[in-house]
């Protein structure tokens, strides 16, 4: 019951997230403000559930914030430029691009964390993405009107979320939460206030505040998305814990076809039925793509495969334990040492 209750919670959340940030900066054109009002009321809620003792969230920490910096900033690019994504694109255009990003995880993951390059099947699965995303944009109308100058913001969106996938993750990996939940989000929302308000004071949107048109319904989509904003921080989290990683990853592609689903019965601001078609084989190839292993977990388990292999003389059986049981908890050690990214 509890993970069924974790899966919904997060379904309506991260399927209705990009939608009502969409609506919310199509009424009020001033994304990197409205970010800095749904960090506000995220940290400003945990505060209080920490005050009131329904919620745990751990205490600000000098080393720890230091650690935080580099994530924080790939953080606060990869946020204003998804709003300013949505403010020039639609969503299935945002969601295209994101789909994109195994790809070029798989190449930093192998030339600088680490790991294996992608399996067959993975690699079947990048090219299908990529295949869905060339169709995509080949029947975008924003694309023949404005050409690559209409993907600028989900382009530097996607380079954004690819950091956070793969360094910045490693990064802050190494910091140790007694409350993992919301301690990640008080430090990630807390750290990114600051520099979001920047980013909006220099962009010229905090000037236009007071000059904004309000009306009640772009003020109750501005509330929906500060609200869906504090649960996808939760249960994000919460349904990763529950539910196994792949069902966590396919979750998230039903995710993105609920989100298509919606904008299309929301409003006429979405794609052609062909992009749409692009749209979907971009879906279904991301979710048959695995993340390969790291090279020295390879070598160890190619290792352990060979050491339960019989040998041809005792003598060299014994030979190779011995030098396989060695080689094994050297690779053990470096393996176990290495965080995940």
């Amino acid at each position: 019951m509890g993970a069924l209750l974790a899966v919904a919670a997060y379904m309506l959340c991260s399927s209705t997230a990009l939608i009502a940030n969409k609506v919310a900066i199509s009424h009020y054109s001033v994304p990197g403000a409205l970010f800095v009002l749904q960090i506000v009321v995220t940290v400003l809620f945990i505060r209080a559930g920490a005050a009131l003792r329904l919620l745990a969230a751990d205490a600000l920490d000098k080393e720890n914030v230091k650690i935080f910096v580099p994530y924080i900033c790939s953080f606060v690019l990869s946020l204003y430029s998804n709003g300013r994504a949505l403010a020039a694109a639609n969503v299935e255009t945002v969601i295209v691009f994101r789909a994109c990003s195994p790809l070029l995880v798989s190449i930093l993951d192998w030339f600088f964390l680490g790991r294996e390059l992608p399996n067959l099947r993975s690699l079947a699965a990048l090219l299908g993405v990529v295949g869905g995303a060339i169709g995509y944009v080949c029947a975008d109308s924003d694309f023949a009107v404005k050409g690559i100058r209409a993907y600028f913001w989900v382009t530097v969106n996607l380079l954004g979320i690819v950091f956070e996938m793969t360094y910045g993750k490693r990064l802050i990996s190494k910091v140790k939460f007694e409350s993992p939940v919301w301690g990640a989000v008080l430090y990630t929302n807390a750290l990114a206030l600051l520099p979001m308000l920047c980013t909006a004071a220099l962009s010229g949107e905090l000037a236009r505040v007071p000059a904004l048109e309000v009306s009640p319904l772009g003020t109750a989509w501005v509330a929906v998305s500060c609200v869906i904003g504090v649960g996808i921080s939760w249960s994000g989290w919460n349904c990763r814990s529950k539910i196994s990683a792949t069902a966590y990853t396919l979750l998230g592609v039903v995710c993105k076809f609920l989100s298509v689903f919606i904008n299309m019965l929301l409003w006429d601001k979405h794609a052609t039925g062909i992009g749409l078609v692009m749209l979907s084989l971009c879906l279904v190839s991301s979710s048959v793509y695995q993340q390969a292993p790291m090279r020295a977990q390879k070598i160890k388990d190619e290792l352990e495969s060979s050491a339960n292999a019989p040998s041809r003389t005792v003598l060299g059986a014994a030979e190779a334990q011995d030098a396989t049981q060695e080689e094994m908890q050297s690779i053990i050690r470096d393996v176990d040492d290495t965080p995940d990214a």
